[in-house]
């Protein structure tokens, strides 16, 4: 479940500029055998209360058995979170055992939530986290612990093979290159246990002949993903991972159309912004981008002055970016983005539908079940076969 931080509290670190806040206090009832010991925390989508960690924001036992804080909240800027014990293992959960689905709050002045938790998945800090089915059904190859020259943590690449792969040994294939690659095909590795289905997906369009082949590389986020995915050093630097290290490796394993016609990158929220920044830096890599419910406004919105300064390395690109109505943070700052984006967009020239396609998503929110229900549609547009 931390994963959660990697997608959903993205643009809860955004938005500094956002400054009126409200003293908001939370009153937690425990179920009977909650140990008299225990801490219970707050884990949710904005830093105040731990950016999706498991131990984001420690509440203190009240004499009449409640854990409480107080804590200053973003006035008018919507919050998800979950109460824990202080590790994922030990979430809470529904009366049955079921999973909860994470608590929504939108602070608009001072006052008390009160939030009761049925059950908790385990009491046990030691407890391991739940094993999980893997949901895997294309054929995906995994490189563990890929290391790198340029950035001190090794991670995993997930590379879908389509259908036909192996039997096809003369043929080639153009490579869609993904960010947060543990959520792309597998639940057992998904942040909270929903994959975007990629594979199926793309075993579908291929199989129905409505899209090319491809080859899907799923690059894994680490810890340090909003500095990796950022526009600061670390980001330059895995970009110069992606362009440097990952794409010459995946050319040479596999039988790729290494041409940047050939090459798409993409990846949602702070995914979608890296590959904004990682094709500015490589323009001749990577032609197609999918840039889904992009963390626009990360950095003080500073991708907007980059392409302002300088857009030319968009053209002769294709461009899929969306948003959602409904993405759990300060939905008209989200809308306003992407909006913002295309006037860029167009007034670089480029041409709706030729060299972009942008899609306002009503009520999708911000998370891997919203990205998998219109990945076919990115597909299409950036791969799809004419008059199919």
């Amino acid at each position: 479940m931390r994963g959660a931080m990697s997608i959903a509290a993205v643009l809860a670190c955004a938005g500094a500029a956002w400054a009126e806040t409200v003293d908001v206090r939370f009153v937690v009832t425990v179920p009977d055998g909650t140990p008299a010991d225990a801490t219970v925390y707050l884990a949710g989508s904005v830093g105040a209360l731990g950016g999706w960690r498991a131990d984001g924001l420690a509440l203190e036992r009240q004499q009449d058995g409640t854990y409480a804080a107080t804590v200053a909240l973003e006035a008018g800027r919507p919050v998800e979170y979950k109460v824990t014990l202080g590790a994922w293992a030990m979430v809470e959960k529904d009366a049955s055992g079921g999973e909860v689905a994470n608590r929504e709050l939108t602070p608009s002045e001072g006052g008390t939530v009160n939030v009761k938790v049925a059950a908790w998945a385990s009491t046990d800090p030691d407890a391991p986290q739940p094993k999980r089915e893997s949901t895997v059904t294309g054929n995906v190859k995994v490189h563990e612990a890929f290391a790198s020259a340029h950035l001190p943590r090794k991670r995993a690449l997930r590379v879908y093979l389509p259908p036909g792969y192996e039997e096809n040994a003369d043929k080639r294939y153009a490579v869609f290159y993904m960010h947060d690659g543990k959520n792309l095909f597998d639940a057992a590795t998904a942040s909270f246990g929903v994959e975007w289905r990629a594979d199926e997906t793309a075993d579908r369009l291929i199989s129905a002949g409505r899209i090319e082949p491809i080859i899907i590389v799923g690059i894994d986020n680490t810890d340090a993903r909003l500095e990796e995915y950022g526009l600061g050093e670390t980001g330059d630097a895995y970009a110069k991972f992606v362009a440097e290290e990952v794409k010459p490796f995946i050319d040479k394993t596999y039988r790729t159309k290494p041409g940047a016609a050939h090459t798409a990158l993409g990846g949602s929220s702070m995914g979608g912004l890296t590959s904004l920044h990682i094709a500015r830096r490589y323009p001749d890599a990577f032609s197609k981008l999918a840039v889904v419910s992009p963390a626009l406004v990360r950095h003080n919105g500073k991708i907007f002055g980059v392409i302002e300064t300088d857009g030319s390395w968009l053209k002769g690109k294709r461009v899929w970016f969306d948003m959602g109505t409904n993405e759990g943070a300060v939905f008209d700052k989200a809308i306003d983005s992407t909006r913002r984006l295309e006037k860029q967009f167009k007034s670089l020239g480029l041409l709706p539908g030729k060299d972009y396609y942008y899609l306002e998503v009503h009520n999708a929110k911000h998370n891997e079940a919203a990205w998998a229900a219109r990945f076919d549609t990115i597909l299409l547009y950036l791969f799809g076969r004419s008059g199919r």
